[in-house]
């Protein structure tokens, strides 16, 4: 086989069915694989109406955990590529979608499939328009610029399977797209990014979903960096200056309080001081302003960095907008981004890294 793919469901998926109907519409050898864990009665009826040639169904009753299941399926598998894809995405109809994924495995090891959400009347969906566009953008940096990353989006990537064997495979962790990525960049993985191949992501409209899943993944990101902090220290001191921009990206409302760390007051105290005494001059208001100077120098530092940060954040976004194909992007959603969205999830970021260092970790569920 050329590749083969595998779709892990827990309990149900409403995506499988149009996914399996361009998946199996492709011309090039391919085998399909649908893993199920606990499927509810619903699903189980359906899985009969779905039934198709190269596609291949295995029903586990009792839950294995998304690694293992994996990790299972590869067992029967021929393909020299992997593919491997969440089971709540959708995918473009382009009849060479997985020719196009296997040409570009022939030159690398890892491959990051582009998402993207398709932006609708929920807030959340709006957000993650633009956190998606940083998902991408660290991507298409590290295989433009290092041909290797220590991170894939597990929503859709493909790998060799000599790269998969290598690292024997996935690890039964929280993130396991990313410790497999980390493994096979420790291992000198050939990395790239397609901007050409790409899958819809669908977003939760609900904030309980939202925080259950970011908790889960600020828990597990902060697991992974328990695990590999010290290999990917060295690794990181070679190239920084690939590196930081993709936790800018990732993370750019930090930006703001980066930028007020490192300028110190006493540059704001003496501009303001300058700016009273000339006005003492002109007006003889000398003592009000100087002691509003006093009390509003590092507010005033705080939201000038702040508006600075955002400018530079507009200017990257739109740039890499235009490049990588997110033409949706508007000012005062991204202002939200910024200021609102990025922040919350920063928070969790911290949340989950304080759970971990003081020995607690998230509920059981389908990952584990």
């Amino acid at each position: 086989m050329d590749i083969s793919i595998f779709i892990p469901v827990f309990k149900e998926s409403n995506q499988i069915d149009g996914m399996l109907d361009i998946l199996c519409s492709q011309n090039v050898s391919k085998e399909v694989f649908v893993t199920v864990d606990e499927p509810t009665e619903d699903f189980l009826a359906k899985i009969k109406q779905m039934e198709r040639a190269n596609v291949s169904f295995i029903v586990n009753e009792a839950r294995t955990g998304k690694a293992n299941a994996l990790n299972n399926t590869v067992k029967y598998s021929s393909g020299n590529v992997l593919l491997f894809l969440d089971s709540d995405i959708s995918l473009n109809v382009d009849p060479d979608y997985l020719r196009k994924i296997v040409m570009a495995m022939e030159h690398t090891d890892i491959l990051d499939i582009k998402k993207r959400v398709t932006k609708n009347k929920s807030f959340l969906s709006r957000m993650a328009y633009y956190e998606y566009l940083t998902f991408n953008m660290s991507a298409w940096l590290s295989s433009k610029f290092m041909r290797k990353c220590p991170a894939v989006n597990g929503a859709a990537f493909a790998i060799r399977r000599e790269m998969f064997e290598k690292v024997d495979g996935f690890r039964t962790v929280v993130a396991e797209d990313i410790d497999l990525a980390t493994r096979a960049f420790l291992e000198d993985g050939r990395f790239a990014y397609s901007k050409d191949i790409e899958v819809k992501n669908v977003v939760y409209s609900s904030w309980h979903k939202w925080y259950t899943q970011r908790r889960r993944w600020s828990i597990g990101q902060a697991l992974w960096l328990k695990d590999w902090y010290k290999d990917l220290i060295r690794r990181f001191a070679r190239k920084p200056q690939v590196f930081l921009p993709s936790l800018f990206f990732l993370y750019p409302s930090v930006t703001v309080f980066a930028l007020s760390a490192l300028i110190p007051s006493i540059w704001m105290y003496n501009e303001l001081l300058v700016f009273s005494l000339f006005l003492s001059v002109k007006f003889n208001i000398a003592l009000p302003l100087f002691l509003v100077s006093l009390a509003t120098a590092d507010v005033l530092k705080i939201v000038l960095m702040s508006l600075f940060g955002f400018g530079v954040t507009a200017t990257v976004f739109y740039g890499f907008g235009r490049k990588l194909g997110f033409n949706e992007m508007k000012v005062h959603e991204l202002f939200l981004y910024y200021f609102f969205y990025s922040s919350v999830w920063w928070i969790l970021i911290i949340v989950g890294h304080m759970q971990v260092v003081f020995g607690k970790k998230a509920g059981p569920g389908w990952k584990t």
